[in-house]
């Protein structure tokens, strides 16, 4: 079976089949005990992270970003203009000098500790990139602040993602018990620790194929077929958009490429999320998506939540980019996904035209 109709037979799945892939990335709402379960969960979590001796916390954020591969440097209290540690990311293509400010804070930080940030990064002649790591989260303006901009800010519910995902379940394990050893219940620790601010914890949606060759992974926040706006666009140029509810990252070191994806955060008059993904044209001229073999989605919701995982097509010669799938938002507010794989000829470029995004230059785009 030559790989066009691979293609067009997975793109056009038979009933039961589509039946099986979208129950499979269905987002199911949680009952209110459920909710409250995680919650609390959640709450004695980063309770657990609070009450860590500051000089403790910063260690685990450094050993953190060591189990992500970096060169790890902790600097001196107070002498390095805010900055907790200095990291140096060594991936060939992505990597770089990082700053790395961490607020074990109760409350939302405010815009202007990123600010701050900022401007330690701009004075700062070594580093290229910044993070803000906190225990609580950030607002809208944080995020639009940093739309852009080398800063990634990591929010609470990401932070305990990331340990967890690293292997570092042992820091939270006292947070499956209450006072007494007994397993604590939901709603009385949720109304006893509310104080701290939990952020919603994102979804990450993993990208993986086989290969050597390089591919980039874009989404675009619709409503129907048309891009919200051109911020709402997320691929290598554009880590973000505004509100910060989809995110493009790195230090997943199992996954070749990775959104994070806070569907509730998503605007209201957003409809559809569109995952691409697409050859690096720009610095290799002749690229395609023939080496795009094997390629699977996996959905990982949160991180006391079971993954889910679908299996894509391969991609073909003739292509520089690839639609993948869509997230659909149903009239009770859940997300379906579909895998919906066409071919772009002319790239990302085409495939952001076809959803009534602009381009700069005059060139003709080729049809899908």
């Amino acid at each position: 079976m030559s790989r066009s109709r691979k293609l067009h037979r997975l793109s056009n799945p038979d009933t039961s089949e589509r039946r099986a892939q979208r129950m499979l990335f269905r987002h199911l709402r949680d009952d209110t005990n459920a909710n409250r379960g995680r919650m609390a969960k959640r709450v004695r979590e980063l309770q657990l992270l609070l009450e860590m001796d500051p000089v403790e916390f910063e260690g685990l954020i450094a050993r953190l970003m060591e189990a992500m591969g970096m060169k790890v440097e902790l600097t001196a209290r107070s002498r390095d203009g805010g900055v907790d540690v200095r990291g140096i990311d060594t991936d060939p293509f992505r990597g770089g000098n990082v700053i790395v400010q961490v607020k074990r804070y109760r409350d939302t930080v405010t815009p202007s500790a990123v600010r701050d940030l900022y401007g330690t990064l701009q004075h700062d002649q070594a580093a290229t990139k910044a993070v803000l790591v906190t225990t609580s989260k950030f607002g809208p303006s944080s995020h639009q602040f940093v739309s852009g901009k080398p800063i990634t800010l990591i929010n609470g519910a990401e932070l305990v993602g990331l340990l967890k995902h690293h292997g570092f379940n042992e820091v939270f394990a006292a947070a499956q018990f209450g006072a007494d050893g007994a397993e604590a219940a939901g709603a009385e620790a949720v109304g006893e620790e509310a104080a701290i601010e939990v952020a919603a914890e994102p979804a990450r949606l993993l990208l993986h194929w086989t290969g050597e060759e390089e591919y980039d992974i874009a989404a675009l926040v619709c409503q129907g077929n048309r891009a919200l706006s051109d911020d709402h666009l997320v691929f290598y140029n554009n880590a973000s958009t505004p509100d910060g509810s989809v995110r493009l990252v790195t230090g997943y070191g199992d996954a070749n490429a990775c959104l994070m994806v806070d569907f509730d955060a998503l605007p209201a008059e957003a409809d559809r999320l569109v995952v691409i993904a697409a050859a690096d044209t720009e610095n290799h001229p002749d690229a395609s998506m023939a080496g795009f073999a094997g390629p699977a989605l996996i959905l990982e919701a949160g991180a006391d939540q079971d993954a889910a995982i679908v299996h894509l097509a391969d991609g073909a010669g003739t292509n520089t980019a690839m639609r993948l799938g869509r997230f659909d938002r149903d009239a009770a507010g859940d997300w379906d996904f579909t895998p919906a794989l066409a071919g772009y000829p002319g790239g990302l470029r085409q495939a952001v035209v076809a959803y009534g995004l602009e381009v700069d230059d005059d060139e003709p785009v080729a049809a899908p």
